[in-house]
């Protein structure tokens, strides 16, 4: 099946477009679909691509018209697969300018590397689509405050990736810590561990990039590199060009909850310390890695290692928010509540006549998880309609990436750095806000918004 090598102008004619098919802008410049059709465009078609795209397709009034990736064999798999599933065939290409140009595009799914987020979804949102894009927001701040300017400018939905967010047993979680059942909140930990040593990802020679790539649009806006087969589909996050590690790809989705239970933007400091301690390959980005941020009257700290997987209380992942009366430790299978006790400090007895020992009236329990990728993805594609924003907005997942971007600086820089979430740069310290964002391959800029 021809794949790219259809231009712009045969993208945008492939599928007739008509005054009933297409979705209309109101007076109010929202979209709304002249049928009961959301026709949705696919940037990113790999292996997580996939898994996002099998959700959207549970929806029945979901079709797919157009696929863009650079892998033709990424980009004729999907389209092959949304025909099974449906019996239209979409239009794929190289080029998601094309989709863009698009009338009967309502949104775009963008699942590309952490790299190629930021400049398809402003593109998209300033063509007039809303967006769908994964996780973590972008590859640095300066990309994600871009990234929230213009969606609002545009005023389009722009919903991201962090599914824990619309998974029941996380948000009665976030309730938990909120309502202060667990006492005072000082001390939250987030980890992942496994071991992977000593080989890792390995080492494999540079060499030429399949036929069925376009390279160097696959580079984007990262510095030009010759080939290598770890810098590239699914292990592209071990490289700091295109991502940043463990930190951001899944320190995100817990930090993210973090956030949102201590009703925080972020913290207010952060030190990190680590290295590639155990794993004998090329990666650039550490295997190993402690991080501590400052919030006002907590603490909390990522951990992450690869050389050893024993696991934090039966997790090799998960979160444990610490509380005066109380614990809860929580993960993607459910969540329990571990009440405390109170008892006198080691060498202090009870006098006669002192009061007693205060009495934790919290109850230990245990909630079952349940999934939320389908329910976060029904919510973006209700916002499409309601124009409300989304479960996990823009806004709300960039000052989650936020905190992944801070520890990876820290660690680079190897001191404490003072953070200013009002102007999310650094106290005084340029080196550090420096590293805030990065100048693209020329060609690849983001728009000015």
């Amino acid at each position: 099946m021809a794949t790219d090598r259809i231009t712009r102008r045969g993208f945008v004619g492939a599928v007739g477009v008509t005054a009933g098919s297409a979705a209309v802008l109101g007076a109010s410049g929202q979209a709304v679909a002249a049928n009961d059709k959301i026709r949705l465009g696919i940037i990113g078609s790999g292996s997580r691509g996939m898994q996002v795209l099998e959700t959207f397709l549970a929806n029945p009034e979901v079709d797919i018209v157009a696929v863009a990736d650079v892998d033709d064999k990424h980009a004729e798999h999907c389209a092959e697969h949304v025909k099974k599933k449906r019996g239209n065939e979409p239009v794929t290409g190289r080029d998601y300018h094309a989709m863009l140009d698009r009338k009967d595009v309502d949104a775009v799914i963008i699942a590309t590397p952490d790299h190629w987020h930021a400049l398809p979804a402003i593109e998209a949102v300033l063509a007039g689509k809303d967006v769908y894009v994964e996780k973590p927001v972008a590859h640095n701040v300066a990309e994600g405050q871009a990234m929230l300017r213009a969606a609002r400018k545009t005023n389009k939905v722009m919903a991201v990736g962090t599914q824990q967010r619309s998974s029941s047993h996380f948000q009665e979680a976030v309730e938990t810590v909120r309502s202060g059942k667990l006492g005072k909140v000082f001390w939250v930990q987030t980890w992942n561990y496994e071991n992977i040593s000593p080989v890792g990802i390995g080492r494999p020679s540079d060499t030429e990039p399949p036929a069925s790539v376009d390279y160097d649009r696959w580079l984007g806006p990262a510095p030009k590199r010759a080939f290598n087969p770890n810098r590239f589909h699914l292990l592209f996050r071990w490289f700091s060009d295109y991502a940043g590690g463990m930190m951001s790809d899944w320190g995100v989705h817990l930090n993210d909850i973090v956030l949102w239970a201590l009703d925080a933007k972020g913290p207010e400091a952060v030190t990190s310390t680590g290295g590639i301690l155990t794993s004998d390959d090329n990666r650039d980005t550490p295997d190993t890695l402690q991080v501590v941020y400052d919030f006002p009257g907590c603490t909390l700290t990522y951990s992450m290692r690869k050389g050893n997987g024993l696991a934090l209380n039966g997790h090799d992942y998960g979160i444990l928010f610490c509380g005066t009366d109380g614990s809860l430790l929580l993960d993607r299978a459910g969540f329990e509540i571990i009440p405390d006790k109170i008892i006198l400090p080691y060498g202090i007895k009870m006098a006669q006549g002192d009061r007693p020992l205060r009495k934790i009236e919290l109850e230990g329990r245990k909630v079952k998880g349940v999934d939320g990728q389908g329910p976060h993805i029904r919510n973006f594609l209700d916002c499409l309609t309601s124009r409300e924003r989304p479960t996990c907005d823009i806004e709300i997942a960039h000052r989650s990436t936020n905190t992944c971007h801070l520890g990876n600086i820290a660690f680079k820089l190897g001191r404490k750095l003072v953070w200013d979430n009002a102007t999310e740069s650094f106290k005084n310290d340029n080196e550090a806000n420096a590293l805030l964002s990065r100048e693209p391959r020329r060609g690849y800029e983001l728009p000015k918004v």
